[in-house]
């Protein structure tokens, strides 16, 4: 036999693997059969790799390290757009979901005459794996808890409440609802660290209590800024109780006149 690898079987190389061949073949310190031998393919198929060496170099940047086969896109003009605007957005740090990127799609077929286009879930699969692109956690802005203190108190909770009817024990605690903040997670590009964008703090603070039974749940307080949000004109009765001051948090004064 002519080739070593002839009884072997020959397997598909990824991205990945050109990409170490090309390496290994630019060091120069291995013979290019010994290394065609070390990934089961031929000499043949090392010397097209090598021909073809600036084209996986690219795809490398562009894509999936473990993909094995180009995908094509079936409307080249509308991915071309798709991933220009979607490198866009992440460079601002602009949080990108599912939705969003097929409507822009849509848009842009559109914009482009194929109205047969459909952005669908499968479309939307396809467009990941062609580019790399997963869903990612963004950031996470909450510290850590103090594990000695949750300790301390669930040893001294029991005798605190030991003389009171469940039903008369009562747990009330207060929330941020941060109502203009984008999402947490994002499509990105996966070889790229996930970033976000300066959060908007623009709050309101919510006041929730329940007793140890839930049979009773209080009406929640919602605390704002504005003591007539513009929002409120015409309506004439809310599910929960408003109020507000200068910050929208919640003080003692205030959670005492909610109780009374």
């Amino acid at each position: 036999m002519s080739d070593n690898v002839s009884t072997r079987k020959v397997k598909t190389l990824n991205i990945g693997d050109k990409l170490k061949i090309i390496k290994l073949v630019g060091e120069g310190k291995r013979k290019k059969k010994d290394i065609a031998a070390d990934f089961n393919i031929p000499c043949s198929t090392l010397s097209t790799i090598l021909k073809n060496k600036e084209e996986i170099q690219q795809r490398a940047i562009e894509g999936n390290l473990k993909c094995k086969r180009k995908r094509n896109a079936e409307f080249k003009d509308v991915e071309e757009c798709m991933i220009k605007w979607f490198k866009q957005c992440r460079e601002k740090n602009i949080t990108l979901g599912g939705p969003l990127i097929r409507e822009k799609a849509e848009h842009f077929a559109r914009s482009l005459g194929h109205i047969e286009f459909k952005a669908s879930n499968g479309w939307l699969e396809n467009l990941k794996k062609r580019h790399n692109i997963s869903f990612k956690k963004v950031c996470g802005e909450s510290g850590p808890v103090d594990n000695d203190v949750v300790v301390d108190l669930k040893a001294s909770l029991p005798d605190l409440i030991k003389d009171y009817n469940p039903k008369n024990v009562f747990n009330a605690d207060e929330t941020a609802l941060f109502f203009k903040c984008l999402p947490d997670k994002t499509y990105e590009f996966k070889e790229e660290k996930c970033h976000g964008g300066k959060h908007s703090k623009e709050r309101i603070t919510l006041l929730l209590a329940s007793n140890m039974t839930g049979t009773n749940m209080l009406k929640p307080l919602v605390m704002g800024k504005s003591k007539k949000p513009q929002c409120f004109a015409g309506v004439k009765s809310l599910p929960v109780d408003y109020t507000a001051n200068r910050k929208a948090w919640i003080n003692a004064e205030l959670f005492a006149n909610w109780l009374s």
